[in-house]
């Protein structure tokens, strides 16, 4: 039967799909930073975490500038907290157009992360967060700037895609996939705009803090109102005072 070992691959993948929602191993890097990891030490060594197999596919012929993802490659550090367990990584991607958060298998295998059992994931050093948009009606994931009692400050990943064209005038060969950065202040359930804009900032913190002192802490530690990190440090200043 010339169909045999088809069929063979297909029943394994399915079946390595189905033991993948219950994975046993507290780490699956036992590979080189940022290679593929092989299938069966994936299958053996992955965490206890729910997911999907998929594979990459290519979705166009024409070249693209620019990637669908949010790190330029996979070897990013990675923890993923769950209530009562830390899991590490080191072959890691968040994936902005399916915004989810992947492990990249040999071949053109990946590993898709089911977040609804994970607390947290930090890449690098930055924290993310899913919570439950009002707007959109479902859960989606952001990058946490700052988290206080009464609010906290979120970073949102979305896509542009700019198709190619054959007008000469244009001079667009290639496809072009452009990375957008939203900010939002969380409080309770609603999600306001935010803008990393001195005023904004002000605003927020005015009745917990003089702003002339606020300003003296800002310019003696030669901080920014647009730096993301000096955000962070500008809000534990302002509500430490309080």
């Amino acid at each position: 039967m010339k169909n045999t070992p088809i069929i063979t691959i297909v029943l394994f993948f399915a079946i390595s799909c189905i033991y993948a929602q219950n994975l046993t191993s507290t780490d699956f890097n036992s590979n080189a930073a940022g290679q593929p990891i092989k299938f069966n030490n994936f299958k053996t060594q992955a965490a206890i975490l729910s997911g999907s197999f998929a594979s990459f596919k290519k979705s166009s012929s024409v070249p693209t500038d620019g990637s669908v993802y949010l790190f330029d490659s996979w070897n990013n550090t990675t923890v993923i907290k769950l209530s009562k367990k830390n899991y590490t990584f080191t072959n890691f991607n968040f994936n902005i157009s399916k915004e989810a958060f992947m492990s990249q298998i040999e071949g053109d295998s990946i590993y898709i992360f089911d977040f609804k059992n994970i607390d947290k994931v930090i890449v690098n050093g930055k924290e993310f967060k899913s919570y439950f948009s009002p707007s959109e009606n479902k859960e989606k994931i952001f990058q946490v700037l700052y988290e206080g009692a009464d609010f906290s400050i979120l970073k949102k990943y979305s896509l542009k895609f700019i198709e190619s064209s054959p007008d000469p005038m244009l001079n667009r060969s290639k496809n072009k996939i452009i990375k957008i950065e939203s900010y939002f202040m969380m409080k309770g359930t609603t999600f306001t705009p935010f803008k990393l804009k001195k005023k904004f900032i002000t605003k927020i913190v005015e009745k917990t803090i003089a702003i002339p002192l606020l300003e003296d802490y800002v310019k003696s530690n030669n901080l920014s109102y647009k730096n993301e990190n000096d955000l962070k440090k500008i809000f534990n200043y302002s509500f430490k005072t309080k």
